[in-house]
């Protein structure tokens, strides 16, 4: 269901650019347009990320850390989740001894839907009925609810997902240049336009230097074979 809502939302984006009345040209120009377009927007982003604070509108220190982690759209949709907190009663229900239950229900609604909270006791793992993390991949406000009247401060790292964090727009490039293999860490988020080019004209470089060195080893290897 993700995947298919993803490829709608770009077929929507790109239907404002292209159209099957486009000759091949047009159409080559306007895909460029539209990649262009989708480039200015990410570098926007990444420079917002990086050099603009968000504002906090709650006192809890998870908000406030989430900050420093998810990228800013993400983090608007977790801080409206987190908002939403003090409306919610939570309620234990019972427990054995490989789980506990508790409800969790907004207060003062007539017919609210109760979400109820398994905590699993070997690992800790908290899932809420829901489902909105497994879907969506942010934790829904019924689990940080839980969360906060069992005072956890930092979100747990199972409930943060990779690509959704600001060092997901940072790679490793593995080099294995002169003395076996290095790491290089470019973090895109830092980067204008201009210098990202930079950065891709020194890659570009070294994998040529690469090729040229993998080509010259298999020539003095092959020189070495008697025929």
């Amino acid at each position: 269901m993700t995947s298919s809502q993803r490829a709608e939302i770009s077929h929507s984006f790109f239907k404002r650019y292209v159209s099957k009345e486009n000759s091949m040209l047009d159409f080559v120009t306007q895909f460029n347009r539209a990649l262009a377009k989708i480039r200015h927007n990410e570098l926007d982003l990444n420079h917002k990320d990086v050099n603009e604070k968000l504002l906090l509108k709650t006192s809890w220190a998870m908000e406030k850390k989430m900050t420093e982690i998810y990228t800013r759209s993400i983090f608007e949709r977790f801080q409206e989740e987190i908002f939403q907190i003090n409306a919610y009663v939570v309620t234990f229900i019972r427990e054995n001894e490989y789980w506990c239950l508790w409800n969790v229900q907004r207060e003062e609604m007539e017919g609210a839907r109760i979400r109820e909270i398994l905590v699993d006791k070997s690992s800790n793992r908290v899932s809420c009925s829901c489902k909105m993390f497994e879907f969506d991949g942010i934790p829904c406000r019924h689990l940080l609810a839980y969360l906060f009247i069992m005072h956890i401060k930092e979100l747990p790292t199972e409930y943060i997902l990779q690509r959704w964090t600001k060092r997901a727009k940072a790679g490793w490039v593995m080099d294995d240049l002169d003395n076996g293999v290095k790491e290089i860490f470019i973090d895109d988020a830092v980067l204008d336009e201009e210098e990202s080019e930079v950065v891709r004209e020194a890659l570009e470089a070294s994998q040529k230097k690469i090729a040229l060195m993998r080509s010259s080893r298999k020539d003095g290897l092959t020189s070495r074979i008697p025929l």
